[in-house]
């Protein structure tokens, strides 16, 4: 295997760090297919990671059979969801069934909802399982997840970074925001899901070290000159 890590995207929710197979070349913006987890997927290469945890292997580039495996695939997945949604509707569960995603071998299928409680889906998945005749995945995402789906602009004009580049998505306090010396406004600092923007740990783990210690002073640049409460300030609001 390759010593070089990939972002693969096989859906907006199933992002993947994989290495590719021996004497293998891929590069961003070509399709390859993965196999992991004993399933093979196909997937888009979004980039170079630094993450060495690679949970999958491209075996190849994505040839034209592979990608017209892929449209039928979708095509099956479909008539999937319409039997699964109907399921849903018989066991009269409060779930909104939001997306579905098969793999291209259609030994796998993911569907995705939310619901505003924990729901006990054993029947369900135990009847779409035989009906299907592959593994299934139903999986509760939330509301982040559900914007990562969608994607959109955030405040700063920009695709929203859960939609792009990120692998996970991680909690997010209110002290982040505070440490960083923002003006907790939650219409400021909350994204499309209504949530504390995702941005705000990019730059959190600095600041502590470029707080100036209670007392210690810093010195203008030569030509410059600072008052004294810029020059003694410490970071803090106290």
């Amino acid at each position: 295997m390759s010593d070089k890590y990939h972002l693969v995207e096989c859906h907006p929710l199933m992002r993947v760090v994989a290495t590719a197979a021996v004497g293998l070349e891929i590069k961003s913006g070509e399709y390859v297919v993965l196999r992991f987890k004993g399933c093979e997927d196909i997937g888009y290469v979004r980039g170079s990671t630094d993450d060495p945890h690679a949970k999958a292997i491209a075996i190849r580039k994505a040839a034209p059979e592979d990608l017209a495996k892929s449209k039928e695939t979708r095509e099956w997945e479909q008539e999937a969801l319409a039997s699964f949604m109907g399921l849903v509707a018989k066991h009269e569960l409060p779930m909104k069934v939001v997306d579905v995603h098969a793999w291209i071998d259609r030994n796998k299928i993911a569907f995705y909802f939310l619901s505003e409680r924990r729901l006990d889906f054993r029947k369900l998945h135990k009847e779409i399982g035989t009906l299907l005749g592959c593994r299934i995945v139903i999986k509760q995402i939330g509301i982040r997840d559900h914007a990562r789906l969608i994607g959109g602009l955030g405040p700063c004009g920009r695709p929203l970074c859960c939609s792009t580049f990120l692998t996970e998505l991680r909690p997010i306090s209110l002290r982040t925001a505070r440490r960083q010396n923002l003006y907790v406004n939650p219409e400021k600092i909350s994204g499309m899901c209504g949530r504390l923007l995702c941005c705000l740990r990019f730059e959190d783990e600095p600041y502590p070290s470029f707080r100036l210690k209670k007392g210690a002073k810093s010195e203008a640049p030569p030509g410059e000159e600072w008052d004294a409460e810029f020059a003694n300030y410490d970071g803090s609001d106290d």
